[in-house]
């Protein structure tokens, strides 16, 4: 290393001592960075152990571990003990066991390299969820490499007792103000108390000073009853979701890709229907037997059955459990990733002045609400300045014009006190992803059996409903 360099990194270290307290927690913590995983994955501890494992290039499944060694595991799933050579296997993904009350703080890795860290609530067969600032984000498990647990405050507290030497004036001035931020304000206090036992410091007199004065304040505070306010409802007297269950249904089932397929259902008695009503397609077999064998189809192959003899009566009746790639896209990297946080404030399209556009920002986590949040876009007409998702050219979309810097859009969004565009100047990741959403979508479009008016909080403007496209 150059001196220079040297030198200079030795004044960052000496400036910044946080920095190198949280270089040390880290480095420490990813030299075995599977530790906090693995130590869930003790299946001879016999708690139930569940994993996700990829077999090879075209299978992968979850399972419950039941006993392994160094070269066999022994997994239970849909009933069957099967055992397999640990070395022929892709992946052993050991899963966490969380809920929306006991989530830890980690690193979910996909599988296409990009990382999202936030609070894990669910580590599933068929997807993972996690919760970054309030809204819930769904990945497919298909998409997950794995997931990466960061300690937790305990454990880091624990892990830089270990390394931070006691005698160590500003690692431990660092370590009392990490305490603070994290509102642990005894702790703090003990710290630097122990601290000034051993070394004369007058950061350290100061800080406890600070410290003190805020415990005093707290407590101060807490004896006096403060009057309770009533909640606020911000949502009261605007328009309220009307899509149903079912309505969530359909326009998955619309949406189903079979390159990347949902979980779905097909009931015997939709197979035994489409026999009976479709007895005359070719795609039917006029033979029993053969007849008989449909039922033992994968539920997707029925599906594909279902829409290649267009018995469009019985599409109502499959049910999809997870959701379709393209509307779990537009959940994640559009809705919830910057459409609700920018658009649908209470001062912008989510209040009493919206508008024609109204959008909805109660119950995000809801179907209900991102799907009738899709349908308003789709629907919506504001007349001659275009359509808020243009499919056939996503680029000229107003969802994506009026989200640009008024002096970059060629379509800019109304000029309003206020307004702030929702992507960086050139459109930066957003811009790509909203375009995506749009382009994932099912190409032609069809028209969603789904019986719906978008709301508005003005005088809505008579448009005729676009032509409907069957699927």
């Amino acid at each position: 290393m150059h001196p220079d360099a040297f030198q200079w990194e030795n004044q960052i270290m000496n400036r910044t001592p946080l920095l190198l307290l949280a270089s040390l927690l880290l480095l420490s913590c990813r030299a075995d960075r599977s530790w906090a995983q693995a130590a869930e994955g003790d299946v001879a501890n016999g708690t139930v152990q569940r994993a996700y494992i990829v077999q090879d290039r075209f299978h992968e499944f979850g399972c419950i571990l039941l006993s392994e060694d160094d070269s066999k595991i022994t997994i239970e799933r849909e009933g069957r003990i099967e055992t397999y050579d640990k070395d022929k296997l892709i992946a052993i993904i050991r899963l966490i066991d969380v809920d929306e009350e006991n989530g830890r703080i980690g690193i979910i890795y996909r599988r296409d390299g990009t990382l999202i860290e936030g609070e894990i609530i669910k580590d599933g067969f068929e997807e993972v969820v996690i919760l970054i600032e309030g809204i819930h984000h769904q990945i497919p498990r298909l998409e997950v490499s794995h997931i990466e647990l960061l300690p937790s405050f305990e454990e880091t507290l624990a892990r830089a007792r270990e390394e931070i030497d006691p005698d160590d004036v500003e690692m431990r001035l660092e370590l009392a103000r990490w305490m603070v931020q994290n509102e642990r304000l005894e702790l703090a206090r003990g710290e630097l108390q122990d601290l000034l036992t051993r070394q004369v410091s007058p950061k350290a007199t100061q800080l406890l000073e600070l410290i003190e004065a805020k415990i005093a304040l707290g407590e101060s505070a807490s004896d006096a009853p403060r009057p309770m306010r009533p909640k606020v409802d911000r949502t009261a007297g605007l328009p309220r979701p009307t899509l149903t269950a079912d309505d969530v249904n359909t326009i998955r089932v619309f949406e189903i890709d079979f390159a990347r397929p949902p979980k779905v259902t097909v009931h015997p008695e939709t197979v035994e229907k489409l026999i009976r009503g479709h007895s005359e397609n070719d795609l039917i077999p006029s033979d029993p037997v053969a007849r008989d064998q449909l039922h033992a189809l994968p539920d997707i192959d029925l599906v594909k059955l279902i829409f290649d003899v267009k018995a469009r009566e019985l599409y109502p009746e499959i049910v999809v459990e997870t959701e379709p790639h393209s509307l779990n896209h537009f959940r994640t990297k559009v809705h919830n990733a910057w459409l609700i946080r920018n658009c649908a404030t209470s001062g912008c399209h989510g209040g009493p002045n919206a508008g024609r556009l109204f959008l909805h920002r109660s119950n995000l986590n809801d179907p209900r609400t991102v799907y009738e949040n899709l349908l308003i876009l789709e629907r919506l007409d504001l007349g001659g300045s275009g359509r808020l998702i243009d499919y056939e050219n996503p680029q000229m979309s107003l969802l994506i014009q009026h989200a640009l810097p008024r002096s970059e859009s060629r379509i800019p969004h109304p000029e309003v006190k206020g307004f702030k565009p929702a992507f960086p100047s050139g459109g930066g990741r957003m811009k790509l992803q909203t375009m995506e959403f749009i382009r994932k979508m099912y190409s032609p479009r069809p028209q969603y059996p789904v019986e719906f008016v978008p709301p508005t909080q003005q005088a809505p403007l008579e448009t005729p409903p676009p032509p409907r496209v069957p699927r």
